[in-house]
């Protein structure tokens, strides 16, 4: 795949939504005047087995945990609604919710196509079998832990039992950045077929990581870092007009529906929680929700948003443009 290729495959914050663009479903319903949920990201469990420093929602309801009739409820809302693709994310840690394996068996039987972010450290758990349904997993690693021992054994164990899935590492580089951990990610996914690396600042102190350090040790210790994508994100705006509340809605253990994955360090000075100013209602209720898709949620309230391209281009979609021949 080429690096180009890559970047519009596996990033969509601070990126041109290209995928958007290229769903006629999505620019059909627009133009008719709503916007689909074609992606939503699905959190079934608050319980996590670490405690990260830079976690996002570490002030959440630890113990919220969604009932498998509940998830299974919500799958066949979103299915009705259009949805096409999930990411089954946290929240907590996704591989300690108690039906997993069911909830990833529905989506699949569903026709929705199955994205997952966990930490990695409950693999030993699942059925490579059932987890052979995921199109792909991006694991959450850090400059805190070491890819060695059991860790790097039990990971080994699912990409091997596990080749439909496309691999990839999400890996957190803080202000005082562990390189020589940032090498052995990148040489284990270069040595497993991974599909990229994401280099993601703590996104707390974005502009206090040195990714420029890090590419110049890469390539100092003749590292092949052709899929490292290095996302900053240092560059962000204040919140407008939001749309992609609509398109790929947050629904959180608890069935909040909230704005997007980012809202809890959204607002000024962050919740570390998933905020009730940016919630947009109950997941059962999501049909309603979406039928308002094209009045924005109000963001401005977001003192740091990655999703305004998203927004504009959705806006625009929206839009009753003259002359759609003259582009």
């Amino acid at each position: 795949m080429s690096r180009i290729g890559i970047k519009n495959s596996y990033t969509s914050a601070n990126s041109i939504p290209i995928k958007v663009l290229t769903d006629t479903d999505l620019v059909q319903s627009a133009r008719e005047g709503r916007i689909l949920p074609i992606h939503i990201q699905f959190s079934p469990t608050n319980r996590c087995n670490r405690k990260c420093s830079y976690c996002s929602c570490s002030k959440r309801n630890m113990k919220a945990e969604m009932s498998l009739e509940d998830a299974k409820h919500i799958i066949d809302i979103c299915k009705e609604l259009g949805t096409k693709a999930v990411t089954i994310t946290g929240g907590g840690e996704p591989l300690l919710y108690p039906h997993i394996e069911e909830i990833i068996k529905y989506f699949h039987e569903k026709d929705i196509k199955i994205g997952f972010v966990c930490n990695g450290l409950s693999f030993d758990s699942m059925d490579p079998e059932v987890f052979n349904l995921v199109t792909w997993c991006r694991i959450s690693n850090d400059d805190f832990r070491e890819l060695v021992g059991a860790y790097k054994q039990s990971l080994v164990r699912i990409v091997e039992n596990a080749p439909d899935v496309d691999w990839a590492f999400s890996h957190v580089v803080s202000k005082s950045p562990n390189a020589e951990e940032i090498e052995r990610v990148v040489q284990f996914a270069n040595e497993h077929g991974f599909t990229h690396v994401r280099l993601v600042s703590d996104l707390f102190e974005p502009e206090n990581i040195p990714m420029d350090f890090i590419r110049g040790f890469l390539v100092s210790r003749k590292v092949d870092d052709r899929l490292v994508i290095y996302q900053g994100r240092k560059e962000y705006e204040r919140g407008g007009d939001c749309y992609i509340c609509y398109l790929k809605p947050f629904i959180c253990a608890d069935r909040r529906v909230t704005t997007c994955c980012g809202s809890q360090y959204a607002l000024e000075p962050p919740t570390y929680d998933f905020p009730q100013e940016l919630t947009l209602g109950d997941a059962f209720d999501l049909k309603e929700i979406i039928a308002h898709s094209n009045i924005p949620f109000d963001g401005s309230i977001c003192a740091k948003c990655y999703y305004m391209t998203y927004n504009r281009v959705l806006e625009g979609l929206l839009s009753d443009i003259r002359h759609r021949e003259f582009v």
